[in-house]
């Protein structure tokens, strides 16, 4: 029997290969195609923070909340549809309700009827002046607010803990005043991570808004979520009482608020001062 050359061995592979090729071709095609259907109900990818474990409806939550704690909406834009975030996410538009539902409960979003859902914004409910009575004739007027001082300081170690800071992490603190007739009703003392606040210490420096909340998100890019609030009575130290002009041991309301971000991350942590005659807390429970 006649050994091949080099160049029939060559030619017979050639042929070989052609012959196999649709079949290869056709393999690859299926691989395709099974791969795009088992995407639709492949978890979310890890990059999201979401438990790949979790049932999909809280992996879309989750994703959502990222989506949120990122920005990617502005001030004023309605989240798309249910059945446009169904689609995207590829979910049935029941468990994209589901999502939803659980996000307004959370005080994530609201629904707004008529226009849809927005990202909801804590500091249209959550001043502080809720906790101060107005009356007499100021009763409908907005107290002035003044920074009393500004400084950024590596804070004490309970406020660190609060805003999970690391040992050397620096924060802004605010000192902060709020007066009706010139009569100061709330002393503010604030705590700020610096590396999310740079830029709001250069605008108080000329600014004194009568509300911090909004500030955050139009400066620092920041967008409060929800507040914590712990409500106690005590007496006044040497210098809170000075600033009401008080008696020192003087009992007042301390407020010790930590706000969060839609991440649940800590961004202020803020102790608050009221004269116990200018302490007022009304709630409607259901």
């Amino acid at each position: 029997m006649r050994a091949l050359s080099k160049f029939e061995m060559l030619l017979m592979l050639i042929k070989k290969s052609a012959k196999n090729a649709p079949l290869a071709k056709k393999n690859a095609s299926l691989l395709k195609k099974n791969a795009s259907l088992s995407q639709k109900n492949t978890p979310l990818p890890p990059e999201n923070g979401s438990d790949p474990r979790l049932p999909r409806y809280l992996q879309v939550r989750d994703d959502l909340l990222q989506r949120i704690a990122l920005r990617s909406w502005a001030a004023d834009e309605a989240l798309p549809s249910e059945d446009k975030l169904a689609a995207e996410y590829e979910i049935a538009v029941g468990t994209m309700r589901k999502v939803l539902d659980a996000l307004v409960t959370d005080g994530i979003v609201d629904r707004v009827r008529g226009r849809g859902t927005f990202v909801a914004r804590a500091a249209e409910r959550s001043s502080m002046l809720r906790f101060v009575r107005m009356h007499g004739k100021v009763k409908n007027r907005l107290p002035t607010a003044r920074i009393r001082s500004m400084t950024t300081a590596i804070p004490p170690a309970e406020v660190a803990g609060k805003l999970k800071l690391k040992p050397r992490d620096k924060a802004l603190y605010l000192h902060r005043t709020r007066s009706l007739d010139d009569e100061i009703v709330l002393s503010e003392h604030i705590w700020l991570p610096l590396a999310r606040f740079r830029k709001l210490q250069k605008y108080l420096k000329s600014n004194s808004p009568p509300s911090l909340y909004p500030i955050y998100e139009t400066e620092c890019d920041v967008l409060v979520a929800r507040a914590i609030d712990d409500l106690t009575a005590k007496p006044l130290n040497r210098a809170n009482a000075a600033v009401f002009k008080l008696q020192t041991r003087t009992v007042a309301i301390c407020v010790e608020r930590l706000m969060l971000d839609h991440a649940g991350e800590p961004v202020e942590w803020r102790t608050s001062f009221v004269p116990a005659e200018r302490f007022q807390y009304s709630a409607e429970i259901r």
